[in-house]
């Protein structure tokens, strides 16, 4: 089968051939190639939608790829990510590397915004040719035409990924980059969200096993309040229980335990909150508040709460196991405890995702196509691993690299679950923060008011918001 490279005219110099010219004697810039036997994958993934046809080359290539090789020479590339510390001192290292070594003559600069709400403005000051953000955000950039997808990048002979490179990442973190059948964002970094559990405690309140459904994550949760309630110290009196947190993505976790999707995995589908599901995981939440078996605390950090007995279990991610390592062993606590997936109504208990992907901008080809060189350098899986590394992440797929080789995650991280992966769906960016209002006034009812009447008050805020906000391009 003849490729759309084939079909164009020999007189036009187009960057693929040039490119294959020039990594001939270059080829150990190129990233190197996934290893032919894979190894099995750490962490089962379950499907939350049905895998969407992989892109192939269309018969014209697009202008984006009409570049010529000498063009990418003196291309500046500016990439913006929100980390600081660890992660954007190594970013830089790799930027000088990569400027030291690209046989391209392309150069480039690494900026940290400092956090993820500073991100979208920077992107308008600062005009990036790649980035570094959430999925979310990147599938709002394709919607509002602002990004460019990278399907065609990913297929472009020797400058693309195989297809053993892609199946080395999870399908499932390709699709949660997916949006409106293209691809908006190249998978970095993933973490797995789930629950801190202290198994020394449980295992002396009579508990073998982490609980495996909302039944018995209640049942756990009174006995640890009832044993702090007969407490001889009087603080610890009314904790014991779920130490209490109305994060956006922990309403998501709770939602999915009992079997409800409000996020669309479709475009043109709206947030949908008025379900059954939802008021059933409002209102067991109400009831846990009503029995004493939750309680909310002053510090907003968990970690001397858990290491002291305040709490049973609070919702955490990856990144949360060193520092409570860190304070367990100030305390010299000998309590063993681990990272569990949330339990889950009728089904198997699971492990909620999310992350950051890098994303290329809408901007000349040549500076798309040099955007593109610097994405698919970092994807590397020896950069990958450094970077998960550093991260404390998930790893991405199923390269011998990719797997958990920091025994302070090894083990604490019950990782033998499944995986939901939290849609990339653009609406996210806006319905959160009504969904935190709603969280936290689930356990701050006025009198005589209900949990659907919550539920109906979210969901009519939340496309309020919605049909306020101008699909308006940020750069």
């Amino acid at each position: 089968m003849k490729t759309a490279f084939q079909k164009q005219p020999g007189s036009v110099k187009i960057v693929l051939l040039m490119l294959l010219v020039l990594v001939t004697g270059c080829s150990t810039f190129l990233p190197e190639k996934s290893p032919a036997t894979l190894t099995p994958s750490p962490i089962p993934i379950t499907p939350s939608h049905q895998p969407q046809p992989t892109a192939t080359i269309t018969p014209e290539i697009p202008i984006e790829y009409r570049v010529e090789i000498n063009d990418l020479r003196g291309s500046e590339i500016l990439f913006l990510h929100p980390f600081v510390g660890a992660i954007d001192e190594q970013y830089q290292a790799w930027a000088e590397e990569f400027n030291q070594k690209n046989p391209y003559g392309i150069t480039i600069k690494v900026e940290s915004t400092g956090g993820l709400d500073t991100l979208p403005s920077m992107i308008q000051s600062r005009n990036p040719q790649v980035i570094l953000t959430t999925p979310e955000l990147l599938s709002q950039g394709l919607e509002e035409g602002w990004l460019a997808a990278l399907d065609g990048y990913l297929t472009l002979p020797e400058l693309g990924l195989s297809e053993a490179e892609q199946k080395n990442i999870h399908e499932e973190f390709w699709l949660q980059d997916r949006f409106s059948g293209a691809q908006s964002g190249f998978p970095a970094l993933r973490t797995a969200i789930g629950l801190i559990y202290n198994t020394t405690w449980a295992n002396e309140l009579g508990y073998t096993h982490p609980p495996s459904t909302p039944q018995e994550f209640l049942e756990q949760a009174c006995a640890a309040a009832r044993e702090n309630n007969r407490s001889a110290y009087l603080d610890k009196r009314g904790t014991g229980g779920w130490l209490l947190s109305t994060d956006s993505l922990h309403a998501i976790a709770w939602w999915y335990a009992f079997g409800a999707k409000v996020l669309p995995e479709k475009p043109g589908e709206k947030i949908q909150f008025e379900q059954n599901s939802v008021a059933t995981t409002f209102q067991f939440l109400r009831d846990m508040q009503s029995q004493g078996c939750l309680w909310q605390g002053l510090n907003p950090s968990p970690y001397r709460y858990f290491s002291e007995r305040y709490t049973l279990f609070y919702i955490g991610s990856l990144q949360d196991i060193p520092p409570q390592q860190a304070y367990h062993q100030s305390l010299a606590r000998k309590d063993d405890w681990t990272l569990i997936p949330f339990p889950r109504q009728n089904q198997e208990p699971f492990f909620l995702s999310h992350g950051f992907s890098y994303g290329l901008l809408r901007t000349k080809p040549k500076l798309q196509m040099a955007g593109w060189l610097w994405i698919r350098w970092l994807a590397d899986p020896s950069r990958q691993s450094t970077l998960t590394r550093l991260y404390q992440g998930m790893p991405l797929g199923n390269s011998s690299q990719n797997v958990f080789f920091d025994p302070i995650l090894e083990k604490h991280f019950m990782h033998d679950a499944s995986l939901i992966p939290l849609p990339g769906n653009p609406d996210w960016l806006i319905a959160r923060r009504p969904v935190e209002d709603a969280f936290w006034q689930i356990f701050h009812l006025a009198e005589g008011q209900s949990v659907e009447e919550v539920m109906v008050e979210l969901q009519s805020l939340t496309e309020y918001e919605l049909s306020r906000t101008q699909a308006t391009p940020i750069p």
